[in-house]
């Protein structure tokens, strides 16, 4: 049997973060200074040093030079890096990633409706309309198809649903496939999203996530096509 020997610091983060839970400390909170966590943690300084740094690149902490320790805003930035790095070394299944995506966004189909969330569907209607408009005026419409999603997402009042949403999207911005639609298929998904809208608003559970798997479907139609005829390296991330 190996016994395995836990530092100081590894003992000194984990009551740090035990007391953080405990007291409730809310993001932006100032937190206890390097001399009040020497005597409460009776370690040394230099231990509480490292552990502070520690809780600062997971995220956890911010260490303001001159201004005291302050209880983190929740980011995707350390999450990011680690999800940049398994990108840059094992690469990604596109179409693995899609149908996390898909399953994602049926489930908070599901969360919205069973749990009778009161979706403001005025937000989600009003994005979609955004995104019809730049669809007209012959402008990018994808910044408002991302807004519409994160929309639904947030929808589900559960943040820890849309944190993980924003991890999937975050994944997705390391896959760059310029894709050119044309208007009909753009026209079809603003008609799709205000379809989705209305079985929200119906509260029609089962016709919700037929029409987000019929959204999804012209997707799932690229990544087939992109398997079939590869370009240069595309195969890699099928």
């Amino acid at each position: 049997m190996v016994i395995q020997k836990i530092s100081l610091v590894d003992l000194a983060i984990d009551r740090i973060k035990n007391y953080i839970k405990d007291q409730d400390y809310k993001p932006n909170d100032r937190f206890l200074s390097e001399k009040e966590l020497v005597a409460k943690l009776q370690v040394s300084r230099t231990v509480v040093r490292e552990a502070l740094i520690s809780l600062q690149t997971i995220g956890i902490l911010t260490i303001k030079s001159g201004g005291g320790v302050y209880i983190a805003e929740p980011k995707l930035d350390s999450i990011t890096e680690i999800l940049k790095f398994h990108y840059d070394t094992y690469g990604i299944k596109l179409k693995e990633l899609i149908e996390t995506r898909e399953i994602v966004e049926m489930g908070a189909l599901r969360l919205i409706i069973e749990n009778n969330t009161l979706a403001d569907t005025t937000e989600l209607t009003n994005l979609n309309e955004s995104y019809y408009q730049a669809i007209l005026a012959k402008d990018d419409p994808k910044p408002y198809d991302r807004l519409f999603h994160q929309a639904l997402m947030k929808a589900t009042d559960n943040s820890t649903y849309y944190l993980f949403s924003e991890i999937i999207n975050e994944y997705f911005s390391f896959v760059c496939i310029d894709v050119k639609e044309k208007e009909d298929e753009l026209l079809q998904a603003y008609t799709e999203h205000k379809a989705i809208i209305g079985t929200i608003e119906t509260g029609n559970l089962h016709e919700a996530q037929n029409k987000m798997k019929k959204h999804f479907e012209p997707i799932f139609k690229l990544v087939q096509q992109l398997k079939e005829t590869p370009e240069d390296g595309a195969d890699s991330i099928l």
